[in-house]
């Protein structure tokens, strides 16, 4: 399963552009005679990338505040500072424009961009306007254009606002991010509204719970130690979340609300894993429950994985992800992060050094 995509899609995903038009090269490598075989290696980390944003919350209000932080990595590992320029976009992508987003998104500079700070992470409030120029209210006529119509939800009912991030003086070097907003509901009835408000609740992201290898949990601060040439077996662990609203286990999920349930909801909404979430589905004009899929994203600054994506679907109720990490042939210490994300948007991860010997 893979959770990465040349274009930024409505579940948060990103990619840099580098390796974007490296995918694109691989596309069109057969019709060109003079292009050599490329061969691109999502997991392998030679270069500075931003492998992933953590927004808190996972969800925001438009209007609210929102603290986004990046995994800014290069071959020597994670990178505790990094000159990366953080700015949310406002400009709406005209209908004959191609992509995810309009292209001023992609400029340094510009009227459409709304500049937050530099730096590894960055608190700001959402654009008040998120959901009238990236959701379901009208959109506000611009210039002497009529309005636009609304924007369409993703498969999982949400909205996104979109922000971009630049590392340096590399224009090259940008990463697209989508931050899910809280907005109404399209084509629902007031009934529907009404009951969509009672009872849905924000996305929370996923939370890895452990890293474990041959069933024992490696420590965040521990050194994996490996042969050379020997294989890492390693499984990540999120938490597994209840399809059905349980008061008492610690856990403000779907149809759960500090009146009937205090001693659940008195504390962060959601479960750090695969949610049951409510979302209003355009076909059938009804209110539905849906499970998330996961999606694991696995790194490394050196050896390779039997896979560099893996995950659950959301019929698949384990509440873990398995790959095998194979050292290189010579000794040496080496970083590997494994990101977790579910597909509305949220992101977690854990960092592992092992050293080859």
């Amino acid at each position: 399963m893979s959770d990465e995509t040349c274009f930024i899609t409505q579940s948060g995903l990103m990619m840099s552009l580098r390796t974007c038009l490296m995918r694109h090269l691989l596309a069109v490598a057969p019709l060109l005679a003079c292009v050599p075989d490329l061969e691109v290696d999502l997991a392998r980390v030679d270069a500075p990338r931003v492998l992933a944003v953590r927004a808190e919350p996972a969800e925001v209000v438009p209007g609210e505040p929102v603290a986004l932080s990046a995994l800014y990595v290069d071959a020597s590992g994670t990178l505790v500072d990094g000159p990366l320029e953080w700015a949310f976009c406002a400009a709406r992508r005209p209908l004959a424009e191609l992509g995810p987003v309009s292209r001023a998104c992609l400029e340094r500079e510009g009227d459409a961009l709304l500049a937050l700070g530099t730096g590894l992470s960055v608190t700001a409030p959402a654009p008040a306007p998120g959901c009238r120029l990236f959701g379901p209210e009208p959109p506000p006529a611009i210039g002497d254009q009529p309005a636009g119509r609304p924007v369409d939800p993703d498969i999982t009912g949400g909205y996104y606002q979109p922000l971009r991030i630049v590392a340096g003086d590399d224009d090259s070097d940008l990463t697209l991010f989508q931050l899910r907003i809280t907005c109404g509901l399209a084509g629902a009835a007031q009934q529907q509204s009404a009951e969509y408000r009672a009872r849905a609740r924000p996305n929370r992201a996923p939370a890895v719970v452990a890293v474990e290898r041959d069933g024992q949990v490696i420590a965040a601060d521990a050194v994996t130690k490996v042969k050379p040439g020997g294989a890492l077996p390693l499984r990540l662990a999120w938490a597994t979340c209840p399809e059905a609203p349980v008061c008492g286990d610690s856990m403000c999920t779907l149809d759960e609300a500090a009146a009937s349930c205090p001693a659940d909801c008195g504390g962060p909404l959601g479960c750090g894993g695969a949610e049951t979430y409510l979302r209003f589905d355009p076909t059938t004009l009804e209110l539905v429950t849906t499970r998330e899929a996961i999606r694991v994203a696995w790194y490394a600054t050196g050896g390779r994985y039997d896979a560099a994506r893996t995950g659950r679907a959301p019929a698949e109720a384990e509440a873990f992800s398995d790959n095998v990490w194979t050292a290189p042939d010579a000794p040496g210490d080496f970083t590997l992060w494994v990101v977790l994300r579910d597909d509305r948007g949220a992101a977690d991860w854990r960092e592992l050094a092992v050293r080859v010997e």
